[in-house]
């Protein structure tokens, strides 16, 4: 009966945390929102404002389908290691509860992240208005992904140790199964967030990364010296 009543929660409770960082999300949001959004840089086409609000929603429906994919792989990973109850009810509802939020999240951010492409990419440079909102909009998802990596590439260094030498590290829950479980959990957290990374920045410009390096002077390098007027 506890078991089965984990199952239910389980889930329930990342999707909360997830929630929970989506709601925290809102306040740098919004703050970038404003800065992005009251630029003195010309905007010829008038479309700024709009890409704001494109990128604005991808952003928190990103993190909602992602939310609704980790109470799926946590329901599913459930099942790993002996239980005194069925669970299987338990983990169909959690994973139609996470699927809802995969599906309905990930299909609007879909359709704003194509959109919001659209105008990025219609400004013709590297530099225009919606193309900074488009790297703005990078940067964020790739700071909040990176956080969360380095939390669960940590965590799960310390699951290793814990199931390499039980004795001196101890066992997460008590037993080597859910210790084995937890690292699961955390191995997907440390890949879904490398993904995401890695999806996001192939939408940068091409090129963007080499004239970054081609822009920085090697250490050691000798710098010309300006000539003399």
């Amino acid at each position: 009966m506890v078991t089965h009543q984990l199952v239910n929660v389980g889930p329930l409770a990342f999707g909360g945390v997830f929630a929970a960082i989506g709601l925290l999300s809102v306040g740098p949001l919004a703050l970038i929102i404003l800065v992005v959004a009251n630029r003195a840089e010309p905007d010829a086409r008038g479309m700024r404002p709009f890409t704001v609000y494109l990128f604005g929603m991808a952003f928190v429906t990103l993190l909602l389908a992602y939310g609704g994919l980790t109470a799926i792989v946590t329901a599913l990973l459930s099942f790993i290691g002996p239980h005194p109850a069925p669970i299987a009810d338990g983990v169909a509802r959690s994973v139609v509860i996470g699927a809802l939020f995969l599906l309905i999240a990930g299909a609007t951010m879909g359709v704003h992240v194509r959109k919001g492409l659209a105008f990025a990419r219609g400004d013709g440079r590297v530099d225009g208005p919606n193309a900074r909102v488009l790297h703005t909009y990078i940067a964020t998802v790739s700071f909040v992904f990176v956080v969360l990596a380095m939390v669960a590439l940590g965590v799960g260094v310390y699951l290793l140790f814990q199931l390499i030498g039980p004795g001196i590290f101890g066992l997460s829950g008590g037993d080597r199964t859910t210790t084995l479980r937890l690292l699961l959990d955390v191995a997907y957290v440390l890949v879904a967030s490398g993904a995401i990374i890695a999806a996001h920045w192939r939408q940068s410009p091409p090129g963007l990364m080499r004239s970054a390096v081609a822009h920085t002077t090697p250490p050691g390098a000798a710098v010309s010296p300006p000539p003399a007027s």
